[in-house]
């Protein structure tokens, strides 16, 4: 395989990572936002570029045998592709560990909430509780 083939794979890995920083950052700003419709479009996205993504490692690694060694130790433009990917790795770790953790934070805030509600409801009600019925009068007037 070409080296101008690897060095496609490259850049297309280097635009799809990109990408899903874009998507990443995106789906921040919908967690903090509460938007679930957000998040889920955004989820979706992500699944698409990781299947990209995983496509093109392979893709990669099916052209790398074929490739004189030397000749990429030696060529700039892989050498600056390579740093570009990890830079762009690097970016997108910390994304993803931050939404994850956004959303983490924003469901135990919802669990809290509705057992907040549930336990005013269950209080208000005195569901679960044995309660003595309060006598009413029924209006003879209808």
């Amino acid at each position: 395989m070409d080296t101008k083939i690897l060095i496609e794979i490259m850049k297309k890995e280097h635009e799809t990572l990109r990408e899903f920083l874009k998507v990443l950052n995106e789906e921040r700003d919908s967690i903090v936002s509460f938007s679930l419709e957000g998040i889920i479009q955004k989820n979706n996205q992500k699944e698409e570029l990781v299947k990209r993504l995983e496509y093109l490692k392979r893709e990669k690694e099916k052209a790398l045998p074929d490739i004189d060694r030397e000749f990429l130790a030696t060529n700039n433009e892989w050498k600056a592709l390579s740093k570009k990917i990890e830079h762009a790795v690097g970016e997108v770790r910390p994304a993803l560990e931050k939404n994850m953790k956004l959303l983490s934070f924003s469901i135990d805030h919802v669990k809290s909430s509705i057992e907040h509600i549930m336990s005013f409801i269950n209080s208000t009600i005195g569901y679960g509780k044995k309660r003595e019925h309060a006598p009413f009068l029924l209006s003879r007037v209808v």
